[in-house]
């Protein structure tokens, strides 16, 4: 089968697959570009208070565009960054080549188009000694391009900010099938100035889901956004809306999820954080503010917080061995997998693997393969030296079989091989609740039997009813990655 090198569209049509897919843009994106070249930067950039804790990454970087839509080329641009009049609140520090300047006004040669976060070369505001949180103070950016044209832009800097973190527990356990249960949506400022305005979103995934939709929240397919622009939130200070989330746990899957993400209304979602761009309002009662109360619990200031729900509703996955007859030296068909035979579901790509030893003696001559693009294929499964192929499973809903198929050139006979489940850490797959059949035999022997057909399926995959079984293009991806760094 054809191979070749990995294209770099697979990645672009993946990521506009699972835009279309969510129907949410980032807020952030940046726009394309226009007809006459401008400078573009932030309106409003938090910088630490001097001694104080680092911002958190999930903050906006301060990106700085000029895009001519040419090539970078030759460094026959300046951009010029000044924080003068603003001295006792604001100073610059230089990075990368071609800047030269003091603390107040840097001048660096650039191309004739510039990005802040690829090109090598600007300065970034810092504060100054003796600035205190809430002190403000301008910079002021000027580009002048290669032919001439002169374009200014400007960012007012914030010494300190406010910083939004929400109260979350990192896993709810043991709950029963189809059981609801109370999860509270609490936010507190940990920063250092006010947050005026709040932003929320909060996303179920497709198994967990919520009994009420509030009438001041907008829902867009799993997705709530709830915007409270009368609300302040001071240094310290929390707020929990109430009444909180009812959610109902799955009755067949054996987990499910939900996160959150929270934001200052006048500064906007953090660097990374998206939302629906449509929604219906709920129609239940409101989610009112009310003062939160005690600070125990874990806190999260990631720009998205997670919460895992696990259900007491194990599934039993069963080895499927396999019979072949044939004489030594004879290409033979070998179907091998699993079994989910239920109560629970786990979701499309379970914690379990297979481990497929061919019968003694036997050489694998063909293996399960993936298509990763349009006529680009890597093998699914990983093998070590002694022969031991590790394969991922994605069957799930109870009732389904997953077989994969490998062809074999058959050695003396009879031999025997096997198939066995694991974990995806290697080790006992641990959630199972009848660990007598996570072996199967596969058995060769000798007799007439059905031949190797020649055809063959591309990617190797069968299941009871013919249906073929699709993975993940990002599981694709990422397996992808790991084999070919561990290549290298």
């Amino acid at each position: 089968m054809p191979v070749r090198p990995h294209t770099p569209r697979t990645r672009g049509a993946l990521l506009a697959l699972a835009a279309c897919l969510a129907g949410v843009v980032p807020l952030t994106t940046t726009p394309a570009a226009a007809a006459d070249p401008h400078l573009s930067a932030p309106a409003t950039y938090h910088v630490a208070p001097p001694g104080g804790p680092k911002r958190p990454a999930r903050d906006k970087r301060l990106h700085v565009l000029y895009d001519a839509d040419v090539a970078t080329g030759e460094k026959s641009g300046r951009l010029i960054m000044d924080v003068r009049g603003a001295e006792k609140v604001l100073h610059l520090k230089k990075f990368g080549n071609g800047c030269s300047g003091d603390g107040t006004r840097i001048v660096c040669a650039v191309g004739a188009s510039y990005n802040s976060w690829a090109d090598w070369a600007g300065a970034l505001p810092y504060a100054a000694p003796g600035s205190t949180a809430g002190d403000t103070g301008d910079l002021h950016l000027r580009y002048e391009a290669p032919g001439g044209r002169v374009s200014e832009a400007t960012t007012r800097v914030v010494v300190g900010g406010p910083v939004l973190e929400i109260r979350r527990p990192e896993q709810v356990t043991h709950l029963r099938p189809g059981a609801r249960t109370h999860f509270a949506l609490v936010v507190r400022n940990a920063g250092e100035t006010p947050a005026h305005g709040l932003g929320l979103t909060y996303t179920t995934d497709t198994v967990t889901s919520v009994t009420e939709r509030f009438s001041n929240c907008r829902y867009h397919g799993t997705t709530a956004t709830c915007r409270f622009p009368s609300l302040d939130l001071a240094p310290g200070e929390s707020v929990d809306l109430a009444p909180g989330l009812d959610l109902r746990a799955p009755e067949v899957e054996t987990g499910g999820g939900l996160h959150q993400s929270a934001w200052p209304l006048d500064l906007g979602p953090y660097d990374g954080v998206v939302v629906p761009e449509r929604g219906e309002p709920g129609k239940g009662p409101a989610l009112r503010p009310q003062p939160g109360t005690g600070t125990t619990g874990t806190w999260s200031r990631e720009a998205t917080a997670w919460t895992r729900f696990s259900v007491d509703n194990p599934s039993d996955y069963a080895a499927v061995g396999a019979r072949v007859r044939g004489h030594e030296g004879e290409e033979r068909d070998v179907r091998v997998g699993a079994a989910n035979k239920g109560p629970g579901d786990p979701g499309g790509y379970p914690s379990v693997k297979v481990e497929f030893t061919p019968p003694k003696g036997s050489r694998v001559l063909k293996e399960p393969m993936e298509e990763l693009d349009e006529d680009y294929f890597e093998p699914l499964c990983e093998h070590d030296r002694t022969g031991v192929y590790t394969c991922p499973l994605t069957v799930h809903e109870p009732g389904d079989t997953q077989l994969l198929t490998f062809r074999l050139r058959l050695g003396a006979l009879p031999a025997e091989g096997s198939v066995r489940l694991r974990g995806k850490d290697g080790e006992e797959y641990p959630a199972d609740p009848e660990p007598a059949n996570d072996t199967a035999r596969v058995a060769a022997e000798a007799g007439e039997g059905p031949r190797a057909s020649g055809g063959g399926q591309a990617a190797g995959w069968g299941t009871a009813g013919g249906v073929v079984v699709v993975l993940a293009g990002a599981a694709f991806l990422v397996r992808a990655r790991r084999r070919r760094s561990r290549a290298r």
